[in-house]
């Protein structure tokens, strides 16, 4: 099979090369690739950032997000029949580390990352472990059903705090961002104010999926979010933006006793963070990674069963495969929402 794989020790690096199809070992699945969409990550190893190279061993098949069809099944497992259509959650587990026995298998000891550490899903086909297969809701499209993976960030970092009836803050209109608006406002927050700087594509996006106030380089955010809560600051607020000066004004704009809930990440710089203002307004100020297994899995497919959300306005571009540098040169510009590659089907 071609399969996209970053090959040199440089910004793109990318070739299609030839690997063999794998085949599943005990307790895994081939799966034939549906979709798979295109993450910040993806663009971290593109730009073969220092993380990035630190992480990725050249000669892998990245990709992490995605959906495919069962295609054979391995040696011991059960729950999976062939054709099924199902997505991936990448966080790989080991299921018998401390983290993992007290239900924090997203942060296993000894985890690895599909498609980061090991091979992934800018493939026709590939292997993961039957659990990390998950069925997707029925009638999802496949190329929808790629995306679980950011709006699983989303909806785990909105679970950081109140959500129904709560005054929800976004800092930061990434893909992930534009999710948490939606799924915010499908969740029953009474108030979703996003944040972003000067991105109007997806300020506008924002608006269109729910959010009551968008705020951008414009204002001032902490008090024009002050004055929309009658000065008390919101009940949740979710940083998303990778931005020292978003957490710090996330910081600033929580009510006391509120929730900070922080998935972003920051690069290696030291980011300087207003303790006494988590201190003395009594913050909770949590940092979130990926997705809780299973939990995260179960709301976020209640949500999709009932039509609660449309994950298909946030998917502004889907491209054929072969597009992949087309498509990464796209979500590396911001005008888009979120960009899928698409498979051939069988």
């Amino acid at each position: 099979m071609l399969a996209w794989t970053k090959v040199r020790d440089e910004a793109d690096g990318f070739d299609l090369v030839e690997h063999p199809v794998p085949l599943p070992g005990p307790g895994e699945v081939l799966v034939r690739t549906r979709a798979t969409s295109i993450c910040g990550t993806d663009l971290h190893i593109w730009a073969w950032d220092e993380w990035s190279r630190a992480n990725v061993p050249l000669g892998t098949i990245t990709g992490h997000e995605t959906s495919g069809e069962v295609a054979m099944i391995g040696e011991g497992v059960d729950g999976l029949t062939v054709g099924d259509l199902i997505a991936v959650e990448c966080h790989l587990a080991d299921w018998s580390c401390p983290r993992c026995e007290e239900g924090n298998a997203h942060v296993c000891e000894d985890g690895s990352i599909f498609g980061v550490h090991q091979h992934g899903a800018f493939a026709p086909w590939f292997v993961v472990p039957a659990v990390n297969a998950r069925p997707v809701p029925l009638g999802l499209d496949p190329a929808l059903a790629s995306v679980q993976d950011p709006l699983g960030n989303a909806i785990h970092t909105l679970t950081g705090g109140p959500i129904e009836g709560a005054t929800v803050a976004v800092h930061g209109l990434g893909p992930i961002g534009l999710f948490a608006v939606n799924a915010a406002k499908a969740m029953g927050a009474n108030k979703v104010i996003a944040v972003d700087w000067d991105n109007r594509f997806r300020m506008d996006m924002a608006a269109d999926l729910g959010a009551d106030l968008v705020l951008g380089k414009d204002d001032d955010v902490v008090e024009r979010i002050l004055e929309a809560t009658e000065g008390r600051g919101v009940d949740n607020a979710c940083e998303f933006s990778g931005s020292p000066a978003a957490l710090n004004n996330a910081i600033r704009s929580t009510r006391m006793g509120g929730f900070v809930n922080v998935l972003s990440v920051y690069g290696h710089q030291m980011t300087q963070v207003p303790m006494n203002e988590v201190v003395f307004r009594y913050l909770h100020l949590k940092g979130i990674n990926g997705r809780r297994m299973w939990s995260t899995w179960d709301t976020m497919h209640g949500l999709l069963e009932r039509g609660a959300i449309d994950v298909s306005r946030v998917v502004t571009h889907t491209l054929p495969v072969s597009e992949f540098k087309a498509g990464m040169a796209l979500a590396g510009s911001g005008e888009c929402g979120k960009v899928v590659l698409t498979f051939p089907a069988w």
